[in-house]
């Protein structure tokens, strides 16, 4: 894993892009933890394979042909949060009143509707709505980085986004 990425742990990416590939691929689920496992144990050889580049096709990486290609996008869907959500760490860490690595991740985890449903959206465990935008923004980015087409990356940008508690 990228030196980029150590600032959320895998537990966490995985729980936020649950809820984002739930909702924009739910067919992916069944295939999701075998997905994320191959993720993690190499993001970039998963992500070439996923675009197509891993040395097949994108039909032979899901077992189908004829002429209809299916992208699969789990892959990129842990890509997009690993990378939105450490780059929300690093920029708004200093709004954090503890930043333990424990603090950071329960914090995180209220933002997308984990924990133990005490969320406050007028208290701070939301996202102000320049936040959710900053957040959808860098996730489209980093979609964009990975070679997602561009109505895909949208797609699950907006996912992630709409996953995330605003404060109203």
């Amino acid at each position: 894993m990228s030196d980029r990425f150590t600032a959320v742990d895998e537990d966490l990416v995985r729980e936020v892009t649950r809820i984002v590939v739930s909702e924009v691929a739910p067919q992916e689920m069944v295939l999701f933890g075998m997905n994320s496992r191959a993720y993690f144990r190499d993001p970039a050889g998963t992500l070439k394979a996923a675009a197509g580049d891993g040395g097949g096709s994108k039909e032979s990486m899901l077992g189908a042909g004829g002429a209809e290609v299916v992208v699969l996008l789990t892959p990129f869907a842990l890509a997009m949060v690993q990378g939105a959500l450490s780059s929300f760490i690093g920029a708004f860490a200093a709004n954090l009143a503890d930043g333990s690595g424990t603090a950071v991740r329960t914090w995180l985890g209220g933002l997308f509707g984990r924990g133990d449903g005490e969320a406050d959206a007028e208290t701070g465990d939301a996202l102000t709505p320049d936040q959710v935008e900053w957040l959808r923004e860098e996730a489209y980015r980093t979609l964009l980085r990975a070679e997602l087409r561009e109505t895909q990356a949208r797609l699950l940008a907006d996912a992630l986004a709409g996953a995330a508690r605003v404060r109203r």
